[in-house]
Formats: C-alpha cells, structure tokens, sequence
C-alpha cells in the first residue's frame, strides 16, 4: 500500500536471450569446460559452513551468489564473462572479504578464501538481520493489540530494526519526535500505542538489553542458522536497478519475451530488464506520462504541505502484462491506471471514474484487469477493449467508516484547507478497511480480494458482482493468492503466519512461519507455483525468500545476498525461477544504497560431490589462488 492511501485513513479518525542464460545449469548439466569459480571458504583452517560467496561483475552491478557446503566448498554455475569480477564472502560472525578476482578460466579457476571470525559481540550483532533488532521491541509489548498496531503501522515502507530505522540508543524524548515524525509521514497510530512506544524504543534499544539478548543467538556457527541442504542448492542473481531515490515496488516477468520489469514509485518510472545482448541485463527505463499533474498527483494539496516538497507525480505501483502484450500499471498518486506497448513504446492512460488510490491489479481469462482501490474500499474492473470501468465497495465495519471512505476523495482534494498534514500527527489512529491484495481463481475465474485492517477476504463474481465477504482468523491479510486447485493462500502480515482458506468447506488452516526469532517476520505477499502448488513468501522483514511445501509441509529459507532488503512481491518465470524486488523506502536504506531485483533459482547450483573437483585425484589446477 502506498503511504498516500495510508495518510487518508487518518481522517477517520529473459527470450530475449534466452532465459535459459538466466537459468543456472542444473546439477546434471555441469559444463566443466565453461567459465566459472570454485574452492573453499575457511576461518583459521576450518570451514564456514553456509557462506555466501558472491561474484559481482558491470556498473550497474549484476552479481551472481552461491553457497558453501558443510566443508566449505563452493561452486558457481558457468559464468558469462572470464574477467572483470569481484568476489565477497560473507557470513554472519564473520568479516566480509570482498577483493578483486582473477581472470575465470575454462575448466574453472579456483579461489579459496579465509575470512576473519569477529571476537566482539557488538560487531556481530551489527550483522543480524532487522528481525532481530526488530524482536526485542516485540518483546516489550504488554498488548498484544500493540504489537500487532506496531508491526502493521511501522513496517509499511521498510523494515523496523534496520540500521539506519532504529539501532540507536536514543533518550526517550528523542524517541517521542521520532515516533511524532513518522505519524506526520502516515504511521497510523493510536493515542495508546504513541504514549508507549517511546518507552518500549528505549528499554528495546538500551545497550545492554540489545546485548544480552542478542547474544543469546550466538553459536560456533555464527548467529545466523546454516541454510540448510536444501537453500544451499540455490543460485541467487541480483541486478541493481535505480538509483538512491528509487523504489522497486513491484516486479514482473513479461513472458512474451522473458524481460523483467519494475516500476520504481518516487521516480514514475518502468524499467525493463533485457538479456538478448547483454548477461549483465541491459536496463531500459520509461518516464511515465504524468500529463497536467502536480507533484504529489491526487495528493498534490496534501504534499505541498511537506517540507522541501515532492517530486512524484503519479507513484506507479503494480503491473501486469495483458493478454495482447501491453503491461498495465496502477498509479496510486495519479489515481489512473496506465496502459504500456512495448513494441510501439506508446502509452494510454486511464483516469479512475471513482475512487481514490488503485493499488495491486491481475488480469482474468477475458483480459478484464480487476484492481484493488485502497483508499476508498473498493475492488474495480477496467475492460482495456469496452474501455468499460466498474467499482464494487467493499463493506465496512459501520455506517460512520462508510461514510468517512466516500468522503475520502473530497477531503483529499481539500486537504490544505482542512490542513490534513499539520494535524495527522495529533490525532488518533483509526484502522480503515482497504481493498489491497487481488487474484483471479483459476478454477471458477471469481475474483478474490484481501481486505487490510478488517481482516477479511472475499469472492467476487466477475458476471454479476454478487459479493461474499470472509472473516479471517487472523489480522492483517496480505496479498494472497490462488493455487490449482482453487484454494487461497494468505500471509498474515502482524502474525508472521501462512493461511489456506479451502472455499468448498470454507475451513482455514494456519501455519507459524520458522523464521527466527518465531513471530518476527512481516510477510507482505505468496506466490502459488501452480505445476505442484508449492507457496513462495517474501520474507520481507528477514532479507530472506521462503518456500513451502504443502504436500509435505516442508519449509525452506533462502538467505538473500543484500541485507535490508524489504521485499512486496514475487513472479516465476518459465524456468522455475522466482524474481522479487528490494523496495525499502528511502532506497538509501537498502546495504549499498542501491534498490535491486533478485532471482532465486532453487535448484540452481551445480553438484559439487559429483564435478570431481574436490577430489583427491583431481589434477592440479595452474588457476588456484588464496586469498585472506
């Protein structure tokens, strides 16, 4: 959800070379006559279990990362270039070692790498992921309604318990304007939970609480669990895209000619992603129309009230390709929906007839696009042929919330003279129903939503409108998804949980996500592969990618390569593999600064035992190097 929906609420108070260039070779495809790297990641002779050992090539930087073994041994799928690498070796308790490569040989060059264990642990604590940092706030709430207003309210645009969020050990005044500072920039909070969260950031985060607590993770092993035998088989690329001022909200594989795009918010623009001439990933980026807009679109009375101003005009959020091949984008500031050719670079733009803030959009079998309106509580349909739009309001708790969501466009359209913005930060929280998460059922072709805030999801008849809403047992659904076989699976944001709702008995079952610490992470999407139904989640609070197995019930974590990553959703291309995007707001928040998109292949990574490399008959290798 965009910030500008969540300030309304107030007021209630890779074809194109081929993927297969993308996709790693599989264990059995091992090419040892290719170009790639290989050796060892120790610590004072022994090995590092699970490190992530990562080779960076071009500006802007495309990086390809792989795992090491309980030995320490690694392997990199072939590699496209043989020079002009940078190699870094991390894992948590542990110094990074990042250092220039050499050349990469045909038949491989090998490189083992010792790295430093770090004694003090402060330092490694500065390494945990913001779940972490984020846990021993969730450890001083007495309510349980608190910490969920909490997690809700401070996760919205990046990770709470990230460097540069909260790791200070500030005095509770401080505190205070900070939290003041937030609710002026749309956390919506309650009048309780301001008067306490000062509180709660100052035992949290006084030293030696940070300290002890931290600590209690530390192991021989590092703080961080060993990825296990599973995540290690994964090959994880990324590709910097934008710039400190971007944000990579939504990504998609356009499977026409598998090119990735994003659209990247506080810039208004679509970015494009192609590998015909270019392993690295040529990036191509389009400025979207933004017509007679003024800088905060929609919001522009609202904005103009910032300090130092706002130069989005239309914040693209959600995209989707047609069944023509156009990419359909939601602009929740511009309040329209845009229409891309890829072929002819020819934009439409279609403004909203009702409505305030289109949000998350999937186009049904009759390339109807259905999307969600956060801030007035709607679900819509546009129809790109008829040029045909409909709304359907969404309930609401009661008569009074009804009305403050069909006021909600004028008030915005009044907001300087109603000075929203001055008084957002004095008033009381109260949570607003938003339409957010949407997916067609591939069974019957209904149309379902998630509502945030009223804990609900609901079916939608796409002929006749017919609405059925369904109370969750749980709070704060995400964006869910459909599987084959017509069920619904759905993240529960505040309760770090994965749900399936079964629409034939209309039963829920409920599972507790294994990242540690257990209740720490935020997942904010789920993507259904729908050849076995298994469900991929963004770990957005954790820099980690995770996939369930239904039929097992088997979990595994990805660790991601980048920390801070604040991840919204995840699309699959024809290989198998699976792309999200970092969208942490502000981008500077991001480890490097710099906003990516990452593709995890699961099953990616050559099979070390089986390359011979490592055996003690293999031939000596002329390329091998060691480096500290």
């Amino acid at each position: 959800m965009s910030s500008y929906a969540r300030i309304l609420t107030t007021f209630a108070l890779l074809l194109s070379m081929p993927l297969s260039a993308l996709a790693t070779p599989a264990t059995a495809d091992f090419d040892a006559n290719s170009q790639f790297y290989y050796g060892t990641i120790t610590s004072m002779g022994q090995p590092v279990a699970g490190a992530m050992v990562t080779f960076y090539h071009g500006d802007p930087a495309h990086s390809t990362t792989v795992f090491a073994d309980d030995q320490g041994r690694y392997l990199t799928p072939a590699l496209p270039w043989s020079n002009g690498y940078e190699v870094r070796a991390r894992r948590a308790g542990w110094r990074d070692l990042r250092i220039p490569a050499p050349d990469a040989a045909t038949g491989g060059t090998r490189i083992d790498l010792d790295i430093e264990q770090i004694e003090n642990i402060e330092e490694i604590i500065t390494q945990l992921p913001g779940n972490y940092w984020m846990n021993l706030m969730l450890d001083e709430f007495e309510s349980e309604a608190h910490l969920h207003e909490f997690k809700m309210q401070c996760t919205y645009c990046h990770q709470q318990g990230s460097p540069l969020t909260s790791r200070r050990d500030f005095s509770r005044e401080q505190w205070a304007a900070i939290v003041h500072n937030m609710t002026e920039r749309t956390a919506i909070l309650t009048k309780e939970l301001k008067a306490v969260l000062p509180d709660v950031y100052v035992t949290a985060y006084e030293p030696e609480n940070v300290r002890n607590k931290l600590q209690e993770y530390m192991s021989p092993h590092g703080p961080l669990p060993i990825p296990s035998a599973e995540a290690r088989r994964a090959v994880i690329k990324e590709w910097n895209l934008g710039g400190p001022t971007s944000n990579q909200h939504d990504v998609m594989v356009y499977h026409p000619d598998g090119t990735i795009w994003s659209v990247d918010g506080p810039i208004d623009t679509l970015h494009k992603i192609s590998f015909a001439n270019n392993p690295n990933g040529e990036r191509t980026s389009y400025l979207i129309p933004r017509g007679d807009h003024k800088p905060g679109g929609a919001y522009w009375k609202m904005e103009r009230q910032r300090a130092g101003g706002l130069q989005t005009y239309l914040a693209p959020h959600s995209l989707q390709y047609a069944p023509d091949g156009r990419i359909w984008l939601t602009l929740a500031m511009g309040n329209q929906l845009a229409g891309f050719d890829p072929k002819t670079e020819e934009w439409e733009i279609v403004d909203l007839e009702e409505g305030l803030n289109p949000h998350t959009l999937r186009f049904d079998a009759k390339g109807r696009l259905w999307y969600t309106v956060t801030a007035t509580n709607h679900v819509a349909m546009f129809d790109p042929v008829t040029k045909k739009q409909k709304f359907i309001r969404l309930p609401a708790p009661d008569w009074k919330t009804d009305m403050i969501l069909r006021f909600t466009p004028w008030i915005i359209s009044n907001a300087d003279w109603l000075k929203v913005r001055e008084r957002s930060a004095d008033m009381d929280g109260v949570t607003m129903p938003m339409a957010y998460g949407i997916d067609i059922n591939p069974v019957d072709g209904s149309v379902w939503y998630s509502q945030l805030n009223m804990s609900h999801i609901g079916r939608i008849d796409p002929e006749t409108l017919e609405l059925t809403p369904i109370p969750t047992p749980f709070v704060t659904p995400r964006r869910l998804r459909a599987d084959s076989q017509g069920r619904l699976w759905v993240p529960g944001y505040a309760d770090s949980t994965l749900n399936l709702y079964t629409p034939e008995t209309g039963e829920w079952q409920r599972w507790e996500i294994p990242v540690e610490p257990i209740g720490s992470e935020v997942p904010y999407a789920v993507y259904v592969d729908k050849s076995n139904d298994d469900v991929w989640i963004t770990g957005t609070q954790s820099d980690t990618m995770i996939r369930f197995r239904p039929a097992t019930e088997e979990w595994t974590v990805y660790p991601l390569p980048t920390r801070v990553t604040y991840t919204r959703e995840i699309d699959m291309d024809s290989y198998g593999n699976f792309w999200t995007s970092h969208s942490n707001g502000p981008a500077w928040h991001v480890e490097d600064g710099i906003p990516k998109v990452t593709m995890v292949n699961p099953d990616g990574a050559p099979d070390i035992e089986a390359s011979g490399l490592f055996d003690s008959t293999a031939p000596a290798d002329d390329n091998s190097v060691t480096m500290k």
